[in-house]
């Protein structure tokens, strides 16, 4: 009666045993209402890895989005359910950016996040907007790969591992599906989902398209956002063996977003827990000078052909964009008058065009993959002071001054950025037995960025400058199958990461921190799956050289950058899944983190000890839900500027405890006959079920912590209809 179990719908980046030609992935349908349900660990379990693995997986299915997720939920909700995730949403789920995702302590820069396998992301430090792309209901699939891959995994940041999404695919009949959702803080959002079903006058194509628009005034004061989201999806067969599909998604946002995002003791104390904004337009915390508006994109054409009995061909030309007008940073005091307020417009708006290529080839002995992944991205950045007292649109500007590099003094910075990335890759999963698959590769990385400022961030002075960093990296990663139902695998891999845009904001980039992130990473673990018990663990050691740290002066909002010349990051995770019985299994997965600089001995700040989840599921008659709770271990942070090679250069620390949220999802469905709504669905999702108040420090300036403030307990109630 709940969606469609998941264990069949996954598919790893590459799988080590040879696949035979024409086999197809398993298609994510949702369905609202699904009668003789089959209750196994397998089908019930929120997280799970495949046997056939070379690196630490969790696959989360379509299942657990879209019956025990907030339906407001982006993907960084969605992931926190994984071993070593964590995520802060301080304006509740899905409702404002994700704070401090991580994934085994890696910041959000330093992972990929992939969308039918397009790396996509921010081009100035590859980050990722979790709100500002792809809600949970245009979301078929999320698989956190905790590794760096093989050589066929493309991206950016492959070496922090993976978050990859999957798009939902269109059902094979028609339908209609209206879904309304209201709930905590004035939440209200209307889902729109029509399918074509097959199609045989278009040789079996099919299509799904939906709409969403998302009205909420968040957990913060005086902040509300509004979000439109729109996606299509259209997949058409060719002749026998080859299909092509175009998607695209779109979105649009527009919120008040908070100068500050991160509160102290005494602010928080005095303000309150929830303080956002407030509606004092002689208060630079007024909603009417801190806003922002977003819209992004995603496009592909995908071709999937079976050229021959051994040869295939998987291939996307996408493009994607990202537009970000964002008043902010408001302060008093203009040119034109000391009362009056002014603030700043910072536009930020990139575009990118891609192609990744796959070519396998599968003989007796094992498959041979090759390909590549070429992107190029124009980036438009500027920041420019505006004086609200003579209207919206006017700069600050003092015509005594002279022009900064032949523009206005008003701005801030000026610049536009570009980057070219290439990598080919060749890799060849042998089975050297019948239970024995070695899959050896190397990847060629090649990173260009381009700088044009006629005034720089931070340094105010221009810079024109181009570098190019390129790597051949190696792989090597090994699964063995212990039985149909247990296999180990061991994986030894290089990662390279160019530099971010952060160590570009200095007087001379050339002779500075400019140098690439390089690690090797070695990690070991074991898979077992049954219908009663599945469970999976691994440890893994991570040795780092070049590892950057950027963050944000929570006063001056200026980025600060540092770098330290080595680091190691060693753990262990594991996920396990029982079925009890009669439609009822309970689950658990935890994990544990140790990050430290080489040179200083010092932990890694914004990095959590670990990570711990359990809970349990059930699906009996009608009704299904969860219950469940989620550990995030402790974490410290340290003066802003520290070296992280010198014990010493640290001045003041703070340091929060691990804390625990639960969860709780309750609903009821059922099919209808003899009517024109075929089946209808229920649900109840309660987050932070016990309504604990809880907080998490993310930076301290002058001895004084500033903290991240979760938001208190939370529902949202959802109507789905099947016509």
């Amino acid at each position: 009666m709940t969606g469609p179990a998941m264990a069949t719908d996954t598919t790893t980046t590459v799988a080590p045993v040879v696949t035979p030609p024409g086999s197809a992935t398993k298609q994510l349908e949702e369905v609202e209402v699904r009668a003789n349900s089959i209750h196994t660990a397998i089908t019930q379990a929120p997280t799970q890895a495949e046997l056939d693995i070379t690196q630490p997986q969790s696959v989360i299915g379509l299942d657990y989005i879209s019956n025990h997720t907030s339906p407001t939920a982006d993907y960084a909700n969605i992931a926190a359910i994984a071993p070593g995730v964590s995520t802060i949403s301080t304006a509740g789920p899905g409702l404002g950016e994700a704070k401090q995702m991580t994934i085994r302590g890696f910041n959000d820069n330093q992972y990929n996040v992939t969308y039918d396998g397009i790396p996509f992301g921010d081009t100035n430090d590859f980050s990722h907007h979790t709100s500002s792309y792809f809600p949970a209901k245009m979301i078929g699939q999320v698989t956190v790969d905790r590794g760096p891959g093989n050589a066929s995994t493309i991206g950016e940041a492959t070496f922090g591992g993976t978050v990859a999404l999957r798009s939902k695919d269109p059902r094979d009949s028609f339908s209609f599906i209206p879904t309304e959702s209201i709930g905590s803080y004035g939440t209200s959002l209307t889902h729109l989902e029509v399918n074509s079903g097959r199609m045989d006058s278009l040789a079996g194509g099919r299509l799904i398209a939906s709409a969403q628009y998302n009205d909420t005034d968040t957990a913060l004061t005086n902040s509300p956002m509004k979000r439109t989201t729109g996606y299509v999806k259209y997949i058409q067969p060719i002749g026998a063996s080859t299909e092509i599909t175009f998607l695209s998604n779109y979105n649009h946002i527009r919120f008040n977003n908070p100068d500050k995002t991160t509160l102290t003791q005494q602010q928080i104390n005095t303000l309150g827990r929830n303080f956002g904004l407030n509606t004092d337009r002689t208060s630079t915390d007024c909603y009417c000078y801190n806003y922002q508006t977003k819209e992004t994109d995603l496009e592909y054409i995908g071709v999937a052909s079976a050229l021959s009995d051994t040869w295939q061909l998987d291939n996307k030309t996408y493009t994607y964009a990202y537009d970000n007008d964002s008043h902010e940073s408001p302060y008093v005091g203009t040119n034109a008058s000391k009362t009056n307020m002014g603030g700043f417009n910072k536009i930020n708006k990139y575009r990118a065009w891609g192609d990744v290529l796959l070519l396998t080839h599968t003989d007796e002995h094992g498959q041979f993959r090759t390909g590549g992944w070429y992107e190029y991205t124009h980036n438009d950045r500027y920041s420019i002071a505006l004086d609200y007292g003579l209207g919206n649109g006017a700069y600050d500007v003092n015509p005594k001054k002279p022009l900064l590099n032949g523009y206005s003094s008003a701005y801030k910075y000026t610049m536009v950025d570009r980057m070219r990335t290439s990598q080919l890759y060749a890799e060849y999963a042998w089975r050297a037995t019948d239970a024995l698959t070695v899959t050896p590769g190397v990847k060629y990385v090649s990173f260009t960025r381009y700088i044009s400022a006629p005034i720089n961030q931070t340094t105010k002075t221009p810079l024109y400058y181009q570098k190019t960093w390129s790597k051949a990296l190696g792989y090597l990663s090994a699964n063995y199958m212990l039985s149909n139902e247990w296999s180990m695998y061991g994986q030894v891999a290089q990662g390279f990461l160019a530099p971010n845009l952060n160590q570009f904001y200095v007087p001379n980039p050339a002779e500075n921190n400019t140098k690439p992130q390089q690690t090797m990473n070695y990690q070991f673990g074991t898979v077992y799956k049954t219908d009663r018990f599945n469970a999976d663990a691994d440890v893994f050691y991570i040795d780092y050289q070049n590892f950057p740290l950027s963050s944000v002066d929570p006063v001056t909002h200026d980025p600060v950058f540092y770098l330290a010349k080595g680091a190691t990051m060693k753990g262990a995770e594991a996920q396990a899944t029982y079925a009890i019985g009669e439609g009822v299994s309970v689950y658990a997965n935890g994990s544990i983190i140790e990050a430290k600089f080489k040179n200083s001995n010092l932990k890694m700040p914004t990095v959590p000890s670990g990570t711990a989840a359990f809970g349990f599921m059930y699906d009996i008659g009608n009704f299904f839900g969860s219950i469940g709770e989620k550990y995030v271990g402790g974490q410290r942070v340290y003066n802003s500027g520290f070296n992280p090679d010198v014990a010493s250069s640290v001045t003041s620390t703070r340091q929060s405890n691990g804390y625990w949220r639960a969860a709780m999802s309750l609903g009821y469905g059922q099919n209808l006959s003899g009517s024109w709504i075929k089946s209808y669905k229920v649900r109840l999702q309660v987050d932070n079920l016990f309504d604990e108040h809880q907080q998490v420090v993310d930076s301290v300036k002058s001895n004084t912590p500033y903290y991240l403030v979760l938001p208190g307990r939370s529902w949202f109630a959802s109507v789905s209809l099947g016509l």
